[in-house]
């Protein structure tokens, strides 16, 4: 018979030594052949931790548990025997009575307890990440069950609990739904009913959970690209939390333990947090990947305190006697993310602000932004987690964005100029593309047609001839040349776009009114992204012209880019 099929990491071969345990291996005489057989003990306490154990047919349960816990490292009181489906409690029955042969498949599974964590079908079970889950999870139960419990955090507004384990040191910090701002069982005084309105707008109580389940399947998604810690979604056990639904109560015996939903993640070991140090000292690459993440979740709150800092000494040469380091930076926190709007603002964003996005993206970072699919993602967000078709959407817009701006050759910090507003008070320039998008979808307008690329062409190279010559103050001077603005044709060429555009985009009139069509919020098909994608590719043109044209260097920081 071959092993099992399953997820066997760690593999044990136990020849029992009888004597060990105070037995003749041979009793009565029999030969060890013929009483000796090997069997399979499928771990499902431990899972990973299958072991293999050769018995004899006069060992009776009691021994075969000792054995187990021997070599599992667990109590006898942790686990149940079976075998086909039978529990094995009779612990003076001796094996032969329950027809365990050679090959036989033995399973020990968790008793019912009265601390637990369940984890729900987020992580696949034969994945490393679901490994390392599971270990975090034995080490903070084994805790739980000698009287170590879950530790409230002093800060923050929600209710997040350090998960520790047996040597009091952080396993993983768990965030339950209904302890959320303004969710029922709030620990920090924001107390209201699930669907309320939270802190940031565009994000409902009781949905932060799920948004933090999301940035890490977000990231797992393309192997892991950006750092953010295993994260899942549990239901834990424990008598230390409050709970005032009795339907969500473990009764146990005469005891009523309360049962919390929530994200589990596992708790990374880190030097600080990036406000302690300077930002010009973290790599490129570390800095984009945060940016590339907050981009394609749309993060409302990326702050110093959620990235954290893991650093590594490098060799020192023999001639410097500074101490030089490599950092690593970890995203943490996004609870705020997944908004059903954009109304995120430049100064909440940390990064915004850091010389390195204004840096080109390096062709490893072109590749991974190419193979970014907004498509799958939403639909992979559907089938795990509960998110408003809106939010995914809003999501699918800010992907899309930043794939043709790379392609388009714009930088970090020229995406997220269109992406987040400059003031509370303005609309971005994304808000007021998407706003035009929504209305022209409504409408049952056709895509505009774009200007025809010969005649971009032209005009493109009609305005860098006529800079040319103004620039050129010799020849000016020897020929008196007396050039019109080019503001003015910049001014006559937008007014032709604009006249390309109308072609195709009819005013609202009281003739077209009536054929209006108001779009739910469930309603954005296939049709509707290809408008989004016309007036992105129309943002994206105007900042690439507006880089590469000397004319708008000493523009007005204020001056409106609101979207024509």
């Amino acid at each position: 018979m071959d092993w099992p099929k399953g997820n066997l990491k760690v593999y044990y071969q136990i020849n029992v030594f009888i004597k060990g345990f105070g037995f003749s291996s041979n009793p009565q005489g029999h030969s060890d052949k013929e009483n000796r057989n090997l069997v399979f003990v499928r771990n499902l306490v431990q899972t990973g931790y299958d072991i293999q154990i050769q018995i004899y047919g006069w060992m009776n349960v009691s021994i075969l548990k000792r054995l187990i816990a021997k070599q599992t490292g667990l109590k006898e009181n942790d686990f149940r025997l079976q075998y086909k489906n039978q529990d094995l409690i009779q612990n003076n029955e001796f094996l032969e009575s329950y027809d365990i042969r050679q090959n036989s498949i033995l399973i020990i599974v968790p008793k019912q307890r009265a601390y637990s964590i369940t984890q729900y079908d987020i992580l696949e079970n034969n994945s490393k990440c679901f490994e390392i889950f599971s270990k975090a999870k034995w080490e903070v139960e084994g805790a739980f069950n000698q009287g170590i419990i879950p530790k409230l955090t002093d800060f923050g507004t929600q209710g997040t609990y350090i998960l520790e384990g047996l040597n009091r040191k952080p396993i993983a910090i768990f965030k339950p739904i209904d302890e959320e701002a303004f969710a029922p069982n709030n620990p920090r005084g924001y107390v209201g009913q699930f669907k309320s309105q939270g802190l940031r707008k565009g994000i409902l109580s009781g949905e932060g959970v799920d948004r933090e389940v999301a940035a890490y399947l977000m990231d797992k998604l393309y192997g892991g690209y950006h750092g953010v810690p295993i994260t899942t979604f549990v239901e834990l056990c424990h008598h230390s939390f409050k709970q005032y639904d009795e339907e969500k109560m473990k009764h146990i015996g005469n005891d009523r333990i309360p049962v919390k939903q929530g994200s589990f993640q596992l708790y990374v070991n880190h030097d600080d947090d990036s406000g302690n140090y300077g930002s010009s000292l973290f790599p490129l690459r570390e800095q984009h990947k945060i940016a590339l993440l907050d981009i394609r979740i749309l993060n409302c709150d990326r702050n110093e305190e959620n990235i954290l800092v893991r650093k590594k000494k490098l060799e020192q040469s023999q001639t410097s006697k500074k101490q030089t380091y490599d950092f690593q930076l970890i995203p943490i926190d996004h609870g705020y993310s997944f908004p059903d709007n954009f109304q995120i603002c430049q100064d909440e964003i940390v990064w915004f602000h850091w010389d390195c996005q204004k840096q080109p993206f390096t062709p490893e970072e072109l590749k991974f932004i190419e193979k970014l699919n907004p498509e799958k993602e939403a639909q992979m967000l559907r089938n795990k987690l509960k998110f408003r078709e809106i939010c995914l959407r809003n999501a699918r817009i800010a992907c899309m964005l930043l794939k043709l701006g790379a392609k388009a050759g714009l930088t970090i910090f020229n995406i997220a100029q269109i992406l987040y507003r400059e003031d509370v008070d303005t609309p971005s320039m994304l808000e007021n593309a998407v706003r035009q998008a929504e209305q022209n979808y409504e409408l049952g307008n056709t895509i505009p047609t774009h200007i025809s690329e010969a005649k971009r062409m032209f005009q493109n190279n009609l305005l860098q001839k006529c800079q040319e010559i103004k620039s050129d103050k010799k020849l000016n001077a020897k020929f008196q040349i007396n050039i019109q603005p080019i503001q003015n044709l910049n001014t006559i060429f937008e007014d032709d776009h604009k006249r390309e555009r109308v072609k195709s985009v009819p005013r609202v009139t009281q003739e077209t009114q009536p054929h209006t069509r108001k779009v739910s919020q469930q309603a954005w098909g296939d049709d509707f992204y290809p408008h989004i994608h016309y007036y992105l590719e129309y943002l994206i043109e105007k900042k690439v012209n507006k880089a590469d044209s000397p004319t708008n260097q000493f523009r007005g920081r204020y001056k409106s880019e609101n979207l024509e």
